[in-house]
């Protein structure tokens, strides 16, 4: 889980890896997953402000989770 989480994380950055969103069988339901839809196209490439978003949710939800603790 957490190989999968770091490679994928590592894709959102690699120039030379055109589907971002990574394998298909990462989302629940996959191509049509509703979060996979929020912050990619259909053809796995980041929608206008995909990466700004997911980095921001991702963030925001790593301070949220250290501010309870």
């Amino acid at each position: 889980m957490v190989g999968t989480f770091c490679s994928f994380v590592w894709g959102i950055f690699n120039p030379y890896v055109v589907n971002k969103a990574g394998p298909d069988w990462m989302w629940g339901g996959g191509r049509s997953d509703l979060l996979r839809n929020l912050y990619f196209r259909p053809n796995g490439s980041f929608r206008r402000y995909g990466r700004l978003a997911l980095l921001a949710t991702l963030s925001a939800g790593s301070a949220s989770l250290y501010w309870m603790l």
